[in-house]
């Protein structure tokens, strides 16, 4: 710091000169000393003030700095959880899906299984409807015979 910098208001009123012949008037020398002091009072102030307003703005950046990182790392975190959610969400689709598809085939098996069934018990009906139908053409003819013997004989009773 130069040796003007390091002056204050005061020490320029309390300035002295020495007295020369045919030197400078006082007063007016006095008065500048005074509009000088004044003006280097309102500086000072001015500066100080600045000073202030520069550190408080300092301050709030910092903050806002601080509230940028901090909103920062928010939208990140925000970021990995949506993209956590979407992997969580696209593996427990696919695993519904892989589940529908084994029910599906289940499902699929067993009306296989259960037609396979009934077409065999139906098969099976039909064998018994043809057994049946041949038993009992059997008796009808057995007793149509046993009739017609029964005409034949005059209605006498045959031994069979």
């Amino acid at each position: 710091m130069s040796q003007i910098e390091s002056m204050n208001p005061a020490e320029i009123r309390q300035q002295q000169f020495s007295k020369k012949w045919r030197g400078l008037a006082p007063l007016e020398v006095k008065a500048f000393l005074d509009k000088t002091a004044d003006a280097m009072a309102v500086l000072l102030q001015e500066n100080e003030s600045l000073r202030r307003n520069l550190e408080r703005q300092q301050g709030e950046l910092g903050e806002f700095k601080r509230r940028e990182q901090l909103l920062k790392d928010t939208l990140i975190n925000a970021q990995q959880v949506i993209e956590t959610m979407k992997g969580n969400a696209q593996k427990e689709g696919e695993m519904i899906i892989h589940e529908a598809e084994l029910k599906a085939e289940k499902i699929l098996h067993e009306a296989f299984s259960r037609q396979a069934k009934l077409k065999n018990e139906l098969e099976d009906l039909k064998r018994l409807k043809v057994t049946f139908s041949t038993q009992l053409r059997g008796i009808l003819a057995s007793h149509q015979r046993l009739l017609e013997e029964h005409e034949a004989t005059g209605g006498q009773t045959v031994e069979v």
